[in-house]
């Protein structure tokens, strides 16, 4: 070890020193191969050798089929000098009339020194200070792979040989290198080296390293592996892009897919093949996705959008007969594309309505019932809604009745992300109208953030008591989300409500109101429609923050005023925020207002202090405006502003420029104010009309937002 030692010093002091760590696996799980195996394991790596890292160090993850690890350019060998502190038992236990006691003594011991070397601190404790050599890598580096390899989260380990080890595939081969040298290292039963096996096909002989700074370019050349995951995928895709351009054709972009892809192939080569036309007549979207999820093909567009019989794929070796490959993947295809043709002309058979009585069959939760059961509740939810949205209700309640009817369909039950796509497709096929066809479809609207709202009222009716019923009965049954636990996507249901009523002029609580109606006889709390409201509050609060890139605070202020309280809301609706922020952003931007926004803060703690002093509604006496200060202030609100009617009817109109700038003439006189006039006087009358005027100021300054947020 030492003569290792000495070597590697001779060039520790080098600019480009690089640590390499690979191992080489059997074909490692393809979905989220960079996020749940190469990333856990290289981010703790880097983490652990912080002391040997450079300013500006670099990594670079190392994520193949058959391989992970990562190589880390900036690195000592040598780590820093490392100041250890250890904080010791308190000074008054550890120290009886200069006597140390057991604990201190104890102490002392476990840091190696006599307790009279111990620091006695301002904080009343004993502290172990000590500057501690840095280590080597080679002495490190085996405790911290051991680390990194226990983030890896395995589901479900294999073994292999004789081995006791587990790891998520059997493990053959360790490259562990610091420039030129190999570092010692003993992992699964493996003795680190400096060469590994190359592309299981084109590389018939091990690749040696001969320095780490050579491993990628020669792994790649000699190798034929392309070993970082990101340089991978932009091969990929820059490879189907071009070629698709040469075909004057698109890519049809999957979620996923390239990173499925590029997680299993080593040297990625793309071909072009071809199927029959006669699939064509099959909806495109069933086609796209029988490519992709069962192939990892990639379907080709023409300009107008329409599926093609061509598709590209991605090989993992360059063929001296390509078309040997082309047509192997052409033969397995075709058997995929007659199994969704079969589905999708034996469903057709049956008119859409008949896959209805189906639904009884089909449970969607066991405290909610069948699938049936929830089409009732939906029946009955669009026909309190329908005549707020201006769409018929015969034909709202015709379209619920049709809405989750392509659940029990072969070709939804083969593919679950086609439900609404193919109800839309059997339901023109069934001579439905196109409204309805184009409601069951948009109803899954919006799918994700920034996704299209649904782009008809019938659609919108659909989509939006779909999501209110989702809300409402899951959250009734108790299945509340919890941290990143959502399984029923009730975040993203609510962000769906949201982006609808922010669309419309709907009221939220009445909506819940209705939707907790269709749940009769499940028993569930008043106090779920409070919670489900609350909730998404909180999701309008997010969706404002974080999409229309309002400050927090404001949006708070305008989320927390007492228009959309549960128990104040009345008739009001949520579709008026967008136009109060755009303008109360600027308005809360501007300092000259921070006295307005100081002294409604000060307003609310002096009113909640002091709850049971004043009568809430008896009017301000001005016999009792003793104070110049309190004067001047009564005066603008009573004689400038009407007793508050003014800002009343600018808020209720919506003029929030309006609204703003008077209240914005409330800065000077509430400053005064509070600087000359004492609130809690001794004298009662006055404490009490004072407080009753800082009563009523508070609730009319407070009409659109809560002002004590931007404090």
């Amino acid at each position: 070890m030492l003569f290792r030692v000495r070597k590697v010093r001779q060039n520790m002091l080098e600019q480009n020193n690089t640590l390499l760590i690979e191992f080489l696996t059997e074909e490692l799980p393809p979905i989220n191969l960079e996020q749940n195996i190469a990333n856990p394991f290289v981010n703790s790596i880097y983490e652990q050798l912080k002391g040997f890292l450079r300013e500006n160090s670099n990594l670079q993850a190392i994520a193949a089929p058959r391989r992970f690890g990562c190589l880390i350019k900036g690195i000592d060998f040598l780590q820093a000098n490392q100041l250890v502190q250890r904080k010791g038992p308190a000074i008054a236990s550890g120290l009886k009339d200069g006597v140390p006691q057991p604990a201190l003594i104890g102490f002392a011991k476990s840091c190696a020194t006599e307790w009279q070397n111990l620091q006695q601190r301002d904080d009343g404790y004993f502290y172990y200070e000590a500057e501690v050599q840095g280590k080597n890598l080679a002495d490190a580096l085996p405790e911290f792979i051991t680390v990194a390899l226990k983030k890896i989260q395995i589901a479900k380990g294999m073994r292999w040989g004789n081995n006791e080890f587990q790891f998520v595939r059997p493990v053959h081969g360790l490259v562990v290198m610091f420039n030129n040298q190999v570092i010692p290292c003993e992992v699964f039963g493996l003795q680190s080296n400096n060469k590994t096996s190359g592309h299981r096909f084109m590389a018939n002989a091990p690749v040696v390293f001969a320095d780490a700074r050579e491993y990628l370019d020669k792994l790649g050349s000699e190798g034929k592996v392309v070993a970082e995951f990101n340089s991978r995928k932009s091969v990929i895709t820059e490879k189907l892009n071009t070629k698709a351009s040469e075909l004057g054709f698109s890519i049809s972009h999957v979620e996923g897919l390239i990173d499925e892809v590029a997680a299993l192939v080593e040297w990625p080569e793309v071909l072009l093949g071809e199927f029959d036309r006669k699939f064509l007549k099959v909806p495109q979207e069933c086609l796209i996705l029988s490519m992709a999820k069962n192939q990892k093909y990639f379907a080709l567009l023409d300009k107008t959008g329409k599926l093609t019989n061509q598709f590209l794929f991605v090989s993992n070796l360059i063929s001296r007969d390509p078309q040997v490959i082309i047509n192997g993947n052409q033969k397995v295809l075709t058997a995929r594309l007659a199994d969704a043709e079969f589905f999708f002309e034996f469903d057709k058979r049956t008119p859409l309505h008949d896959f209805v009585n189906k639904m009884a069959n089909v449970v969607y939760h066991n405290k909610l019932g069948s699938q049936l059961d929830r089409i009732k509740r939906l029946q009955q939810i669009v026909t309190n809604l329908a005549p707020q949205m201006g769409v018929d209700t015969q034909l709202a309640q015709k379209t619920a009745y049709l809405l989750k009817a392509d659940l029990a369909t072969e070709m939804v039950g083969e593919f679950p992300e086609l439900q609404g796509v193919m109800g839309k497709y059997y339901a023109l096929s069934s001579n439905e109208s196109e409204a309805v066809a184009n409601a069951i479809e948009k109803h899954y609207y919006p799918r994700f953030s920034g996704d299209e709202l649904p782009d008809t009222p019938l659609a919108l009716l659909m989509s939006l008591a779909d999501k209110l019923e989702t809300l409402v009965g899951i959250w009734g049954i108790g299945l509340i989300p919890t941290g990143d636990k959502d399984p029923y996507a009730l975040r993203r249901a609510a962000l769906g409500v949201v982006r609808i009523l922010l669309s419309t002029g709907l009221n939220l609580k009445k909506l819940l109101q209705s939707t907790f109606a269709a749940f009769d006889g499940k028993n569930f709390e008043d106090k779920i429609i409070k919670e489900v409201y609350d909730f998404i509050l909180q999701r309008l609060a997010n969706y404002l923050a974080s999409v229309d890139g309002y400050s927090t605070k404001v949006v708070n202020a305008a989320i927390s005023s007492h228009e959309l309280d549960f128990d104040s809301m009345g008739e009001k609706c949520i579709n008026y925020l967008p136009g109060l922020l755009s303008v109360l952003s600027n308005f809360a931007c501007n300092t000259d207002n921070q006295p307005l926004f100081q002294a409604n803060k000060r307003i609310e703690n002096i009113l909640k202090k002091n709850a049971e002093a004043f009568e809430n509604d008896k009017p301000v006496d001005n016999k009792l405006l003793h104070d110049p200060a309190e004067q001047v202030l009564y005066s603008l609100f009573h004689n400038d502003f009407k007793d508050g009617q003014s800002l009343l009817e600018l808020k209720n109109a919506g003029n929030w420029n309006g609204y703003f700038n008077a209240l914005s003439q409330f800065n000077q006189p509430l400053d005064i104010f509070f600087n000359d006039v004492m609130v809690m006087t001794d004298d009662k009358a006055l404490r009490q009309n004072r407080l009753g005027l800082l009563n009523t100021l508070h609730r009319y300054f407070n009409l659109a937002c809560k002002l004590s947020e931007l404090a």
